[in-house]
């Protein structure tokens, strides 16, 4: 954060109406001129703030008018700081040329229930960026990004305007877990043209059973919802992987990632521009289409499908009555006998990991999760859910199978 120099609320701009200070007529922060505001903010129906010089805001920002800087100056920064949760609302229009976002108060420290525009850079400090569903945060041309962690990002949406390439600070959480997802795109030709990106961390509603031959396991953990709102045009995509949230029989061989898009009837490779770096953990493709994306890869450790019928195994009730108490896939060991097999949760965290070697009795999932993996303990049965799961049959020629089960108490 800049340092303050002088802390002050010029009084002769601003009045305190009880725990608010609303602006009246034109409010003006002139260039090396700084401001700090300790109390919540309101800018009127008919009221404006042009600021060119360093504001610093400390607790909530309604904006019913306009905020702005001069449109022929490169100045005005705005400081979202503080001790107490920030909310950012009003139907009013917000154009920030640089704007920080530095709160301690908790993960979630900032709510943003209208839309911003960001016509300069971005300086993630500390605290992540709530979005509302009528909320977002909109990049103009010039726009850049820095600071981006699992301390302060956008969740989970923001979109861009323009013809330059851009680097989407989004992420998404659960329970206490934050991750930033970075989702970068080519330079578009129109200046006008307009992109949306969302991440999420979680399970697409798509039928993963539907894809191209050469694709092989497909991370159904996560995906990015990308969309060009004003055009056809195609442009190159760079998504990452991530351990807290990408399978690792995904990312495992990173020469054999691919990003995937769902294009309505089944999940396509996209083919071209290829280019992957593992030391950022990020992969490029030219797209064919936009919509649902997310990662797989094409383990070919040969082009032989399994012989087991995994449909007589999708559900189990570890209920200690005896019957069907445990995850048991009948043949599996007889037929591959040094299969391995992880379980996972709907959050990608692993709940069951095993490698057979050759065992005709293995250890099945007992629907308890088992040590460092465990989220439960071995003793409390994981609650009734879907998990899915990737057998890996280890024998250099049978492709890996991923699918889904029911846990059912």
């Amino acid at each position: 954060m800049k340092k303050i120099i002088i802390s002050s609320i010029i009084m002769c701009f601003v009045i305190a109406v009880k725990s608010q200070v609303a602006s009246i007529g034109s409010f003006y922060v002139s260039e090396n001129t700084l401001v700090s505001v300790y109390e919540d903010v309101l800018i009127k129906d008919y009221g404006a703030i042009t600021n060119d010089g360093d504001l610093y805001l400390f607790k909530n920002f309604t904006n019913k008018g306009k905020f702005k800087f001069s449109n022929n100056k490169v100045t005005g920064y705005t400081s979202f700081v503080g001790n107490d949760n920030q909310t950012i609302s009003g139907k009013g229009t917000s154009s920030f040329m640089f704007v920080e976002f530095d709160n301690t108060s908790t993960d979630l420290a900032f709510n943003l229930d209208k839309e911003i525009e960001i016509n300069g850079t971005t300086f993630f400090e500390n605290g992540i960026i709530e979005v509302s569903e009528k909320g977002i945060v909109t990049y103009l041309n010039g726009a850049t990004n820095i600071g981006v962690s699992n301390k302060s990002y956008v969740n989970n949406k923001a979109q861009k305007i323009g013809n330059e390439s851009f680097t989407f600070p989004i992420g998404d959480y659960q329970s206490k877990t934050f991750v930033p997802r970075t989702v970068t795109i080519s330079a578009p030709l129109s200046l006008s043209t307009i992109f949306f990106v969302a991440f999420n961390w979680e399970k697409a509603n798509i039928d993963f059973d539907k894809k191209e031959e050469d694709i092989g396991l497909i991370d159904m953990n996560e995906f990015w919802d990308i969309q060009n709102k004003s055009n056809d045009e195609l442009v190159n995509l760079t998504l990452t992987w991530n351990i807290v949230t990408t399978p690792e029989d995904v990312y495992s061989d990173p020469s054999k990632l691919m990003i995937v898009r769902w294009n309505g009837e089944k999940w396509i490779k996209e083919r071209e521009n290829i280019k992957i770096d593992a030391s950022n953990k990020s992969i490029t493709a030219k797209v064919s289409g936009y919509g649902v994306f997310t990662l797989a890869n094409d383990k070919k450790r040969g082009t032989i499908d399994s012989v087991i019928d995994f449909s007589t195994s999708n559900s189990f009730s570890p209920n200690n009555d005896g019957v069907n108490d445990e995850f048991v896939i009948p043949d599996l060991a007889e037929k591959y006998p040094k299969f391995k097999m992880k379980i996972y949760n709907r959050y990608g965290s692993v709940v069951y990991s095993y490698s057979n070697n050759n065992e005709l009795n293995p250890v099945w999932w007992n629907g308890k999760s088992q040590g460092k993996l465990a989220l439960t303990g071995d003793t409390e049965v994981m609650p009734a859910a879907t998990y899915w799961y990737v057998v890996d049959f280890n024998d250099e020629k049978t492709k890996p199978y991923q699918g889904w089960l029911y846990l059912n108490k």
